[in-house]
């Protein structure tokens, strides 16, 4: 799956659906399915260097400073595309992740989330790896 490294602040804000524009000096041709992962720049109280999610890659737009804003959309079912966190060692640009490393949450399914095995799932995995 392709995939591309966001700042850990910013990888969070994605995967918990509060950003979904994330601002390049490049451009891509790929439209789809995008694995973001959390550079290893550490950031006190975030996730660094894990895959977190899978969110839609649906267009880049070109602004007049010649910057481009990359517009994610979460897929049809309103949310990303939550997975249990994987270590990546992130690159510059896009760069490809094995499939089989990709296994979504299993408190959500078909866009129906249990909140409450999802805040324990938080808590049991997600919570132990994020940096102090």
């Amino acid at each position: 799956m392709k995939a591309l490294s966001l700042h850990p602040q910013n990888a969070a804000a994605v995967a918990w659906g509060d950003k979904l524009v994330e601002y390049r000096t490049w451009q891509t041709n790929y439209r789809g399915p995008l694995l973001i992962c959390a550079s290893a720049k550490r950031q006190a109280g975030f996730l660094a260097g894990y895959a977190l999610c899978v969110m839609n890659l649906e267009g880049i737009y070109h602004f007049p400073d010649g910057s481009y804003g990359w517009r994610f959309s979460p897929f049809p079912t309103g949310r990303s595309y939550h997975i249990e966190p994987v270590p990546v060692k992130g690159r510059q640009r896009l760069f490809n992740v094995d499939d089989a490393l990709i296994r979504p949450v299993d408190w959500e399914r078909q866009g129906q989330v249990d909140e409450e095995r999802a805040e324990q799932w938080f808590d049991k995995v997600y919570r132990p790896l994020i940096q102090s």
